[in-house]
């Protein structure tokens, strides 16, 4: 089979591996398409991760230096046990079933979080079954959905809230509908990038600002909407000075969710002003977790079949702006890297 390799920051290549064998419980599944993730799998790409230079200790949950023999090195293929690093959003067809698989037939269209490589093989209980009225290449999202989904319920919106939704790209797209569906009046988007603007008021987002395009971003969006402040806003971009405009923007007794991965020391977020003196609240949201006062609802198969629901209303066709044969793997992470403003979601090409 084919897989992905890394030889270095911003070296990629493509390689031949043997197929992984197939267990009992497990399907065979024949990639058609992946989608690139242009946040987390970027900042790898570019060698920025602290997984890089530090891990997590168990005991503690503290992250701390890495001893020499446990640092990241190079080459790592994304076939190599423990990498979920090099993709986690494919979309393939049931090739192969293992002994007692009853819920999967060959044939069927399925989501699986696998790396970007032409199959792979999985427990059929984590493959999601997806319908028959969702594109393969729309469903590369479906990642992005579950975390985007994690977010809209940790923002915890109400009917006729003010949603601000920072940072429009895959992530902030889905944010601003899901907001939508989820009751707020107003959602207002920000995005540096004219075309994600664009496609966001597409998809239902009230208005858009460009962050880049003031001296006061949280000034001019908060005389905007009355001066208030937002009920809610979703940082989603993973950028510092982002957060920080997220926590000038809120309203007082506000929630700022941060969904985004942020990199390095925050050393430009100022705490003293609004964050203090508007009691916001900021919270870290991810894929893996809920809150735990919804965590016995909101379990994980729950999450998964609504987002499986949310998957065939949401508007997804114009937020796939490329499609790349898999041969051509390396220039696709390139165009990520180096044009932004062309990209939304960049989707890999298998058959």
């Amino acid at each position: 089979m084919k897989v992905m390799v890394y030889d270095g920051p911003r070296k990629l290549r493509i390689a031949e591996a043997e197929p992984p064998a197939l267990g009992a419980g497990q399907v065979r599944v024949k990639s058609i398409c992946s989608g690139i993730s242009h946040g987390t799998e970027m900042s790898i790409y570019r060698g920025l991760v602290p997984f890089f230079h530090s891990y997590k200790d168990e005991e503690t949950g503290v992250f701390v230096e890495s001893k020499a023999e446990n640092v990241w090195t190079y080459p790592v293929r994304s076939c190599d046990p423990g990498v979920w690093y090099m993709g986690y959003s494919c979309v393939g067809k049931v090739v192969e079933l293992g002994a007692g698989v009853t819920d999967l037939a060959v044939g069927d269209i399925v989501y699986t979080c696998t790396p970007h490589q032409s199959e792979a093989v999985v427990n059929a209980a984590d493959a999601v079954k997806l319908p028959d009225a969702v594109p393969p290449a729309h469903a590369v999202v479906f990642n992005n959905l579950r975390t985007a989904f994690n977010g809209i319920l940790d923002a915890e919106i109400k009917l006729g809230d003010t949603v601000i939704i920072s940072g429009l790209g895959v992530l902030g797209q889905l944010g601003v509908q899901m907001a939508k569906m989820s009751g707020a009046m107003q959602v207002i988007g920000l995005d540096v990038i004219g075309k994600r603007r664009e496609v966001a008021l597409a998809n239902g987002a009230d208005a858009v600002f460009d962050p880049s395009a003031s001296d006061n971003i949280a000034y001019d969006v908060r005389k905007y909407i009355g001066g208030k402040g937002a009920d809610a806003v979703l940082e989603m971009s993973g950028n510092l000075h982002a957060l920080q405009a997220a926590i000038k923007m809120c309203r007082y007794n506000g929630v700022v969710t941060a969904t985004g991965w942020y990199q390095g020391p925050c050393t430009p977020l100022d705490l003293s002003g609004e964050f203090h003196n508007n009691r916001i609240t900021l919270r870290s949201s991810q894929t893996c977790g809920v809150a735990p006062a919804i965590a016995d609802m909101w379990d994980d198969p729950r999450k998964t079949a609504t987002c499986v629901k949310i998957l065939e209303r949401l508007k997804l066709d114009n937020l796939i702006t490329q499609v790349v044969p898999y041969a051509d793997v390396r220039q696709a992470y390139e165009l990520v890297d180096t044009r932004p403003a062309d990209v939304i979601q960049v989707v890999l090409q298998y058959e």
